[in-house]
């Protein structure tokens, strides 16, 4: 309070103080200026009565008598005739240029008396200029006289100086008095509020003491009465709700509690945080108006209904689905009337997404293996039926068996390598030559390639070495180089190397048969093909390019890919070397 009365004097002061200082320097610079420009018409006035009663008979008599009274009074004289040129300067011998297009000397020639300020070309300053009208019988002309403005403003400086000094003293005694003022008129105020003050926070110890009989004093002794009697009853309160504050803010379950109108009593942060609210949830708002969902609704209305406790899981479109699990509790008191409902809200989207990876990996599994392993059942009871007798039917069927059982091995192989990558486990990180590893790729993989197809790879000689795994990285581009030879009929297959921005970016982009952009996104599931037919017949697992996904998140990397079908596909792997050399 204090300080809003000191504030509002010290402004009415500085505001009153301002407007004074503001009318005081406009009223005494404008007659300073005023002053000053007659006093220089004056003297203007004076100088031409002496050069109207003086002889000249020569050029340098001009020159002689700008210059006399020029040092006389102070001040530069200028002789123009009425031609504008000028024939005399008291500051200069130099040819001064044509001064008929002067405001003054225009104004002088036809025969007024004038005063102007403006910017002198020949003197490089602000000048006041006045100039006067004089005829003779050998000149007819303008005398002028001028002055820097300078002279005027320091004039005017030491003025402004003496008026913000006298100013700034006005406002400190005006500080001090308005801060002495408020003072006396506050402190019993002020007593009062500090002590409150402190009660609030919590300070029930504190006493009041004033003499003030009036209203204050009431009001003191009425804080006094109030400490005393909630003393006791906070601290229990207190410890119990810092008890159950610790209890809830340690609960990642969102937690809510409420009446049996469904108004909220209570709730964790975990609540108020959930994407499930559609706005601030606030003690005392219904739940209904900031919680939408038909199984935390269901739940209230049987645990109000049964009295008893009950769970429901359920889920909440929006960005993206989520999944929840709702406990509702009744509240109150064992063998006492409930007067509420306490709700538990788990999220378990998560659990939801294991679970169904878990069974379509199950799923994709026992598809998987039982493909290869029906086939070899088939030939082998077919040998067993007299088949084999048969050497070059026999043989067929026994390559086809192995076939069939190194698909199956290689299944296996991709499955346990494919956990082992989930699993972070990657302990042997070596500085790796990425150009060998290429050219060590491309020869295993060359009997492969068949010579409709090229491979085009320049190694980049001062490429960094990149730690990591080496076979990890092997694995990568065998499936990626693989799985291009594959889908290219007829063409080539690029294999770019490049450091950009301390990343590693390596690109294998073909000519084959492309992807359509619709299957783009689901290229890296598991078991995912977008030509089953043509994967199983080229002998693919559809875990290749999951694997290669999971290796480069191994290394923190990025892969991206763009494919146009009848043109092509691209991947590009971007690697950081900071990650790599982490060990």
């Amino acid at each position: 309070m204090q300080k809003k009365l000191y504030i509002s004097y010290l402004a009415t002061i500085i505001l009153a103080l301002g407007i004074a200082g503001i009318l005081f320097w406009n009223e005494t610079s404008d007659y300073l200026y005023n002053q000053s420009e007659e006093r220089y018409l004056a003297q203007a006035k004076m100088v031409a009565d002496l050069f109207t009663v003086t002889g000249f008979e020569t050029s340098q008599d001009y020159d002689a008598f700008a210059g006399k009274y020029g040092d006389k009074y102070g001040c530069r004289i200028t002789i123009i005739d009425k031609d504008g040129n000028v024939v005399a300067d008291s500051d200069t011998n130099d040819k001064l240029e044509n001064h008929k297009s002067r405001e003054e000397v225009q104004r002088a020639l036809k025969g007024e008396s004038v005063s102007v300020t403006r910017y002198s070309n020949t003197m490089k300053q602000e000048y006041s200029y006045s100039a006067v009208p004089v005829n003779t019988a050998d000149f007819s002309g303008v005398i002028r006289i001028s002055l820097p403005f300078s002279t005027i403003q320091g004039l005017t400086d030491k003025l402004g100086g003496s008026l913000v000094i006298t100013v700034f003293l006005c406002l400190v005694l005006a500080m001090a008095a308005a801060a002495i003022f408020t003072g006396l008129l506050t402190r019993p105020i002020n007593e009062v509020a500090k002590a409150a003050e402190r009660i609030s926070d919590g300070d029930y110890n504190i006493k009041i003491y004033t003499r003030d009989k009036s209203v204050v004093g009431k009001l003191a002794r009425s804080f006094n009465i109030m400490a005393v009697n909630f003393k006791n009853t906070i601290t229990t309160l207190t410890h119990r709700n810092a008890e159950l504050e610790a209890m809830l803010s340690s609960m990642e379950a969102g937690v809510v509690a409420i009446d049996d109108s469904s108004e909220v009593l209570f709730f964790n942060k975990s609540f108020e945080k959930t994407e499930h609210t559609r706005k601030a949830i606030a003690v005392g708002q219904s739940l209904y108006s900031v919680f939408r969902n038909a199984a935390v609704f269901d739940v209230v209305d049987e645990v109000k209904e049964t009295k008893k406790s009950v769970m429901k899981e359920g889920s909440i479109s929006g960005d993206s689905m989520r999944y929840i699990r709702v406990t509702g509790t009744p509240l109150g008191l064992e063998g006492e009337k409930s007067f509420g409902v306490l709700l538990i809200i788990e999220d378990i989207t998560q659990l939801k997404k294991l679970e169904n990876m878990r069974r379509d990996f199950v799923s994709n599994v026992t598809h998987e293996l039982k493909t290869p392993l029906t086939s070899i059942r088939g030939f082998i009871d077919t040998l067993k039926n007299g088949a084999i007798k048969e050497e070059a039917v026999a043989n067929r069927f026994l390559d086809i068996i192995d076939i069939e059982a190194e698909r199956l091995s290689t299944l296996i192989q991709d499955i346990l390598l494919l956990q082992e990558i989930e699993s972070k486990r990657d302990y042997e990180r070596l500085p790796l030559d990425i150009n060998e590893s290429v050219n060590a790729v491309i020869e295993l993989l060359q009997p492969k390639i068949t010579g409709d197809i090229e491979i085009v790879f320049k190694p980049q000689p001062y490429l960094k070495p990149f730690y990591c795994n080496p076979d990890r990285m092997k694995q990568l581009f065998i499936n990626l180089l693989d799985n291009a030879v594959k889908y290219t009929e007829k063409g080539t297959i690029t294999i770019t190397l490049k450091e950009e921005e301390d990343n590693l970016v390596l690109g294998i982009k073909d000519t084959g048969i492309g992807i359509e952009k619709e299957y783009l996104p689901r290229i890296f599931e598991r078991f995912y093909r977008v030509d089953k037919g043509r994967s199983r017949k080229q002998g693919g697992t559809g875990l290749g390019l999951s694997i290669v996904k999971h290796i480069v998140e191994l290394y923190n990397g990025n892969i991206q890919v763009n494919s146009t079908l009848g043109v092509g596909t691209e991947f590009i792997i971007t690697l950081p070397y900071n990650m790599g050399n982490k060990k």
